[in-house]
């Protein structure tokens, strides 16, 4: 007798590889699944190109400029610290400066104006000129210094200018030596003095007044002008001492109003 085959539901065909077909619904959620997944990695990515990874930013050096997006300059400000510290340090440098000014002023260097032409053509009259003063000489004051002194207190000539200020004449003779001049040539110690040519050779090395026999005893120096021939010198006023020379000048500062470096 043949027995009845249970109720078994049919199953639907399998697949070429082995799985089964899904149903309409199934698949509907399986795309809807992978679109939302795609999506999702698709503005993952574009978030990722706007911004580079933190993790990298210090490896990321050419991102900015390869986005378009500008790179920031570096701060150009300056600390105020280090302002403060430049301000501080000029105070300090002109500080510095004017006191070695007033300084050099005050005990090694003295400005001093020409008072007439006695000097010409080395010096004219109005020059400023710098004197290093005598207690700051590192020598001794020798034959062709120019040198400022004090005005004497005989003086038989006249100049029409200040009689009572300073003077400024060359040295032709020092301590121990015997000066004279015959005719227009100056002899000292038995010798013919050749003078580097300083003076007005338009009036010659001696000029209209001559030299008498002159011994200089220590301490004591015989100058003259350059110009010869509109000088009021030794040769009037006598030989002047160690003590009443000012200092030797060294240098013309400025001529006619302006500007005029000469070293001597």
């Amino acid at each position: 007798m043949r027995m009845p085959s249970p109720n078994i539901e049919e199953q639907p065909p399998a697949s070429v590889d082995g799985s089964s077909e899904p149903s309409n619904n199934e698949s509907v959620s399986s795309l809807a699944v992978r679109h939302q997944v795609l999506g999702a990695r698709h503005a993952e990515v574009l978030r990722s190109r706007r911004s580079p990874d933190y993790r990298l930013r210090g490896l990321d050096l050419g991102r900015q400029a390869t986005d378009g997006a500008p790179s920031r300059p570096p701060s150009q400000k300056r600390p105020r610290h280090r302002r403060r510290r430049l301000v501080v340090k000029t105070v300090l440098v002109l500080t510095v400066a004017i006191a070695a000014a007033v300084f050099l002023r005050t005990s090694v260097v003295q400005p001093f104006s020409v008072p007439s032409a006695a000097m010409v053509p080395t010096l004219r009259a109005g020059d400023r000129i710098l004197v290093v003063k005598s207690s700051r000489l590192a020598g001794p004051i020798q034959s062709g210094d120019i040198v400022v002194f004090r005005h004497p207190s005989v003086f038989p000539c006249s100049t029409g200018g200040d009689q009572s200020g300073d003077l400024v004449q060359r040295v032709i003779g020092v301590p121990g030596d015997t000066i004279w001049s015959v005719g227009n040539t100056i002899y000292l110690n038995g010798h013919r003095l050749r003078e580097r040519g300083w003076y007005d050779a338009k009036y010659g090395q001696v000029g209209s007044t001559p030299i008498l026999r002159t011994e200089l005893a220590p301490g004591e120096y015989f100058v003259m002008g350059d110009n010869r021939s509109d000088s009021c010198d030794s040769r009037a006023f006598g030989a002047i001492t160690r003590s009443s020379i000012v200092g030797k000048v060294f240098a013309i500062a400025v001529r006619d109003g302006h500007m005029y470096v000469h070293l001597f």
